[in-house]
């Protein structure tokens, strides 16, 4: 397990692959500066071969003079090293299918071929003066022993680093840290792991990657992606740093804003109970829960809100208790005795039934109240 490891964002490139997703040039520039500003040192901006405006974006990232490794995407081609050449940066990821399922359906040739070309491609990247870092698509259904041939002839040819991708995101965490601990045995080679989230896995994959040794992990800010999504950025960097106490060299109040700003600019809403981001996951209506954070907030929250600039909030409803009423009416200036607690909590549980809603402030106030209608019949 590593006590320090590089967090590389590709939010710009394969989080932008995700459905309807565009990041203007300036918006770019934008996530690109916040990034550094975290304290990113790795950013995936973008395929310079893809379209005018992507040029664009990169050398306006490129005239910023930020001190952070931009690295832009290429297929092996002559076309896409030549963009990534213009786009004026000093890294490319130069990435090529490795399972035999893309090799042979996608590209329509062989492993001997494809050995070829990483030695040819890898090869004129290095004499055009560029850092190349080998990308392998589709690896987590590619053969082991294949893939070290693939790393080996990579790293004859002066590439500095080798990609793990889970494309299809079919790994588990105890394959990934069973296949990763392999291939760091087999390759003193520097391993980056990229996965993705088709069956929920792509952040405790990468956890397993980072206990397995790799030298840095791919994701995106929100897990944006195409499909299901990448990494998250976020979830791995809180995880990491909270958890294990991993030097990420990350802001994480930062990068919790910074996932804010990337969810508008991408017209992804973030889903309320969504990890580390969501806007309810320090938001209480268990009464026992309500009850423990009262007593001590640790017993039910797994970090400090402050970190993100939050607060712990409590909401009443079907599974409320007592300790709720009278906290909620203490807020609000009132000192309930417990009787009318129980009463109100009784309203409370039949208004939340029939209006499938907490109750509003002034519908508070109507509940001392005897006579508030009610029109189920719920126990308290």
């Amino acid at each position: 397990m590593n006590g320090k490891i590089l967090l590389a964002d590709t939010t710009l490139r394969d989080g932008e692959q995700a459905p309807g997703v565009f990041f203007s040039p300036r918006q770019k520039v934008q996530i690109v500066k916040l990034l550094a500003q975290c304290g990113i040192k790795e950013i995936e901006a973008g395929t310079p071969s893809s379209c005018k405006t992507e040029m664009e974006a990169f050398h306006k990232i490129m005239s910023l003079g930020l001190k952070v490794r931009i690295v832009a995407w290429g297929r092996m081609t002559n076309e896409d090293l030549q963009a990534v050449k213009s786009s004026r940066v000093a890294t490319v990821n130069l990435s090529i299918p490795l399972s035999d399922i893309q090799i042979s359906t996608k590209l329509r040739t062989n492993r001997k071929q494809v050995l070829e070309k990483i030695k040819e491609y890898v090869g004129k990247a290095r004499e055009m003066g560029l850092e190349v870092a080998l990308g392998g698509e589709d690896s987590s259904r590619a053969e082991e022993d294949f893939l070290v041939e693939a790393i080996e002839v990579a790293k004859q040819e002066g590439a500095f680093r080798f990609r793990y991708a889970d494309t299809v995101g079919i790994l588990d965490p105890l394959r990934t840290y069973q296949t990763l601990s392999r291939l760091k045995k087999w390759t003193s080679f520097p391993l980056e792991f990229h996965g993705h989230d088709d069956f929920g896995m792509a952040t405790a994959n990468s956890i397993a990657a980072w206990r397995a040794g790799v030298a840095s992990i791919s994701a995106t800010l929100c897990g944006l992606g195409e499909r299901a999504g990448n990494g998250a950025l976020e979830e791995i960097a809180f995880f990491l740093a909270l958890r294990k106490n991993v030097d990420v060299g990350i802001d994480l109040k930062g990068l919790f804003s910074l996932c804010l700003l990337t969810s508008r600019l991408s017209k992804r809403k973030i889903p309320p109970w969504k990890s580390i981001i969501g806007e309810e996951i320090f938001l209480h209506e268990s009464g026992i829960h309500v009850d423990g954070i009262l007593k001590n907030p640790r017993n039910y929250e797994p970090f400090n809100p402050s970190i993100i600039g939050r607060k712990h909030r409590f909401t009443l409803g079907k599974h409320s208790g007592r300790k709720s009423v009278l906290w909620t009416y203490q807020k609000l200036g009132i000192t309930l005795s417990e009787q009318k607690a129980k009463d109100i909590l009784h309203k409370i549980k039949n208004f939340t039934a029939t209006k499938k809603r907490p109750p509003s402030k002034e519908e508070l106030f109507q509940f001392l109240t005897e006579n508030f209608p009610h029109s189920s019949n719920i126990g308290t």
